[in-house]
């Protein structure tokens, strides 16, 4: 994978987390947010499997409270995320 493309995935992770960080969490707010972010950057264009899965799921949250995922257990897939990219 390119360096810029890398970068340009950081900096997408960094944002949610950033946004998920910065302010009381709701599950469904978070999950908007990423939807409209994903597709502000046009993250599909990618090719990531594991980035479109990712948004799928978080922005998925936005579907009912059967969806949600805690803070942390959102935290730790965006960790997990930018782990397995290194």
């Amino acid at each position: 994978m390119s360096e810029p493309m890398r970068n340009e995935k950081l900096q997408l992770i960094n944002e949610i987390t950033n946004f998920i960080l910065s302010q009381p969490y709701d599950a469904e707010k978070f999950a908007k947010y990423v939807y409209v972010k994903s597709l502000d950057e046009k993250s599909y264009r990618y090719g990531d499997k594991e980035l479109n899965q990712l948004i799928d799921i978080l922005a998925g949250m936005s579907a009912g409270e059967e969806f949600y995922y805690s803070k942390e257990e959102v935290l730790e897939m965006l960790r997990s995320y930018v782990l397995a990219l290194k």
